[in-house]
Parts: C-alpha cells; structure tokens; sequence
C-alpha cells in the first residue's frame, strides 16, 4: 500500500517538475510586460519586450545581463556608446564592483549625454517563478543620466539565459517591485 501510494504521488509530482524550462525563452512578468529572447551568448542577449501599459515592442541588447547597448522601437531608440570594455558574466563575482561610463544618444529626443552605471554584485541567491526554482546572481545597479540619479536597481539575474527574473527599483522611499509569474 505504501509502495502504491508513493507511486502515486510521484506521478502527480512529477508534471510539475517537467514544466521548468531550464533555459527559458519568454518571461512574463507581474506588471503584464512580456520578454522574449532573440539570440543570446555567454555574455550578451538580444530580447523583445512588450510593455503592458501600451503594448510598444522594444528590442533590446543587453551585456552581462545588466548593462543596455540599445533599445529600439522600430530600429530607433536609445543607444549607448560605452567607453571602455564592459564586465563578463565571468567577472559577476560576488563582492566584485563595476563603474562604466558611457555617452546616451536618443535622437529626436534629447541630445547625447553622459551615462553611468555603478554595480555591485551581491551574490547567489534563489529565485522562484511559477513553483519553478531558479539560481539567480543578486546585483544592484545605480544609473546615472546627465548627472540625474535613476534610483537603485537591485536585480536578480538568471546567468545561464541573462533574463532578470525579478527586480525593485528603488526612487526615495518608493520601490516598484516586478518578477516574472509565468516562466516558458
């Protein structure tokens, strides 16, 4: 009888663990927004990202899982020229620091303008999304445009695919919290 049981069980069990995609390729998240991933390598990931509140589709080049190279709606958007190498995932040690400067150019928008991304690497952490267990590298990042603070970004990156699977940023005392709910 106990032998049945746990036969059982484990088939019950067993769709659930199915499920988890261990490189996922879409993401959608709390706030209704939708990523979806182009391309990626080691260390760069070319995704799409539908925004909730309007539907826009930006594509958007990210290194490291962390650092924006562009983001373009209709092949226009913002572009960022940074100035020298950026980190590796490989170098996303925790205790390890990052300052990169680049220049941000949105034409038709406002004029190029200096750009600053300070980050620290917090260290490993586990994140759950739809009952689906994920390592992820804990980071805060602090932009900085045209000498105006952004806020903190406190990220929690998937390494193997380079998705963020949730982030707070935090403004002041306001933090806007958003984490991936469903997960394919």
């Amino acid at each position: 009888m106990i032998r049945s049981s746990l036969s059982v069980l484990a088939l019950s069990v067993a769709p659930a663990f199915a499920a988890c995609p261990e490189m996922p390729a879409k993401l959608t998240y709390n706030s209704g927004a939708v990523v979806e991933v182009i391309s990626r390598d080691a260390d760069r990931i070319v995704y799409r990202q539908t925004l909730a509140e309007n539907g826009r589709v930006v594509e958007m080049t990210v290194q490291a899982g962390i650092y924006t190279i562009t983001a373009l709606r209709d092949g226009e958007g913002a572009v960022f020229d940074w100035k020298a190498a950026l980190p590796t995932v490989a170098e996303l040690v925790p205790g390890a620091s990052f300052r990169s400067e680049a220049i941000l150019t949105t034409p038709g928008f406002m004029p190029p303008r200096p750009f600053t991304a300070e980050v620290e690497v917090i260290g490993p952490e586990e994140v759950t999304v739809a009952g689906c267990t994920y390592p992820a590298l804990k980071v805060v990042v602090r932009n900085n445009e045209g000498g105006k603070a952004l806020g903190d970004n406190t990220k929690w990156i998937h390494l193997p695919t380079l998705l963020t699977l949730k982030s707070e940023i935090a403004e002041g005392t306001d933090v806007r919290a958003q984490e991936a709910v469903v997960i394919e």
